[in-house]
């Protein structure tokens, strides 16, 4: 399943989707892999700024791995995260 949908990520959200963020190449948001992907599925925003920790920043964005790495970072797991 895993890889399914990390070649979903890298492939779909490259070809189609939404596009809110001014940024280099073709990456898309693909709403639908929201959750298999944790929120990497806002690829868009991963493109228009690769260092950020949130992908998903919009009302009613899932991005479960930004609060995993938020969640980290309370505990003192994460550090100097952006």
């Amino acid at each position: 399943m895993l890889h399914h949908v990390t070649w979903s990520i890298n492939s779909i959200c490259h070809m189609i989707g939404d596009r809110p963020w001014t940024a280099p190449g073709k990456a898309t948001n693909v709403w639908p892999l929201a959750i298999l992907s944790m929120g990497e599925s806002w690829h868009n925003l991963h493109h228009a700024d690769p260092t950020c920790a949130r992908h998903g920043v919009g009302p009613g964005q899932v991005d479960i791995s930004a609060r995993v790495i938020w969640v980290f970072e309370k505990l003192g797991w994460a550090h100097q995260v952006r």
